[in-house]
């Protein structure tokens, strides 16, 4: 039985994680920012405030480490991101010092752009359109240095384009999710060409899982579902399985759509780290509108 720390842990991925890690007969330890009920998450929450000094006092029991804890910019400065990036560091030193090894970081498929590379494998030479991928790739950079020099084993995980139950913000498939549990119409405003890899966020979390047990093994890692889907083809899925059947405009299919295609190949998380996702879009689908049928409130907009 093993003492799992999580950055993170409260968070929409982090909540998934803190599961998967119980399921496994471990004891997840939630690191935070803020004061937490520790029957939140039914486990056992540390305050933190990601100093150096402070996470070695924090992990004096711990045996491993994942780390999700990240902050979003508005993607136009970098500097919104360094403190992901001295958080890492600082998690990495206190993780020497303490004598703890296997690490699990989330990453991005946000690392790679180049379209005439797919499917991505770990050899692509990244390419982040967006700031949040730069930073996210330089975590993945500091991790690859302490895991040569200070022997750490960290694996980072680039995780494909993820959603979940009860996400709450505005994104394409949230707000799909919501309007057609409401039998509302789906809008697609343009052309819909470009196909993006999704993952369920118990899929991640299960990928996160499978890394701890590799626990000297380090490197990077592209962990997505093997389905990558046009937002027509999600659209459309979303309301088959909604039993909205039909309820689906395009603006204009002329106009450019502005993304560009998305996914990679996954098969070196199934050799090394012995994982493959449970899920296919419409399973996780048929999941997701059962547990929002026992919701007592479903908003449109959050």
């Amino acid at each position: 039985m093993m003492k799992i720390a999580i950055t993170g842990g409260s968070g929409f991925l982090g909540k998934y994680v803190v599961e998967n890690i119980k399921k496994e007969k471990n004891i997840p330890i939630i690191l935070s920012t803020k004061k937490r009920d520790n029957l939140e998450n039914d486990c056992e929450s540390r305050i933190t405030d990601y100093s150096k000094k402070d996470l070695i006092e924090k992990l004096f029991d711990i045996d491993a480490v994942v780390h999700l804890a990240a902050k979003r910019g508005s993607q136009g400065k970098i500097s919104e991101f360094h403190d992901n990036e001295i958080l890492t560091q600082n998690l990495y030193d206190a993780c020497f010092e303490r004598k703890i090894a296997n690490i699990v970081y989330a990453s991005t498929i946000s690392v790679y752009s180049d379209e005439k590379s797919l499917a991505w494998t770990e050899k692509q030479l990244p390419a982040p359109e967006l700031m949040y991928g730069v930073s996210k790739l330089a975590n993945e950079y500091i991790g690859n240095i302490y895991s040569k020099k200070k022997g750490l084993a960290i694996k980072n995980l680039r995780l494909a384009h993820l959603y979940g139950f009860n996400e709450k913000n505005n994104y394409m498939i949230n707000l799909f999710l919501r309007q057609a549990f409401h039998r509302k119409q789906l809008v697609i405003n343009a052309k819909s060409v470009a196909k993006r890899e999704f993952l369920y966020a118990k899929d991640a979390a299960k990928a996160v899982v499978c890394a701890l047990k590799q626990n000297s093994t380090s490197g990077t890692f592209n962990i997505g579902s093997g389905e990558a889907l046009t937002n027509y083809e999600v659209a459309d899925t979303i309301n088959t399985v909604f039993g909205n059947t039909g309820n689906l405009l395009v603006k204009d299919p002329n106009a450019d759509e502005g993304i560009h295609s998305s996914f990679m190949d996954n098969s070196m998380a199934e050799r090394v780290l012995k994982f493959s996702p449970d899920y296919t879009f419409s399973a996780a689908l048929s999941e997701i509108h059962s547990l929002m049928r026992r919701l007592d409130d479903v908003p449109l907009w959050h």
